[in-house]
């Protein structure tokens, strides 16, 4: 995640806006690898691109589809026993980020994470 932090750096987001974004990598990643592929093989590509005061990653998959932006936020007001299970990670990435969009692409889920200089 290295790269991440080095990216946002030089494209003079401060030190949060990359750990909030290598933190909403990380979670998609390791969601990807536990429910996508569920123990088996596949490849996850990280792509990273700058655009007019925006930072936005691509992370691309060949799991079954799921698209991110459909799913609801979990009721966190709700006591934790009357709650089901998982969403929570959504609902991390969702306020690390400023924006996140999905499409498929070639069989592919393509997740994109976006944060700009204009939130803090």
């Amino acid at each position: 995640m290295s790269f991440v932090a080095d990216l946002a750096a030089k494209a003079g987001f401060g030190a949060d806006k990359g750990i909030r974004l290598q933190l909403a990598i990380e979670e998609w990643i390791v969601n990807v690898c536990s429910h996508a592929y569920g123990g088996r093989g596949g490849t996850i590509e990280v792509a990273l691109r700058q655009r007019s005061g925006s930072l936005l990653v691509d992370v691309a998959d060949d799991g079954p589809p799921f698209d991110p932006t459909a799913a609801s936020e979990p009721d966190v007001a709700m006591p934790l026993e009357e709650r089901e299970p998982g969403g929570l990670g959504l609902l991390l990435i969702r306020r690390m980020t400023d924006e996140i969009s999905y499409s498929r692409d070639g069989g592919r889920n393509v997740v994109t994470f976006t944060i700009s200089t204009g939130q803090s």
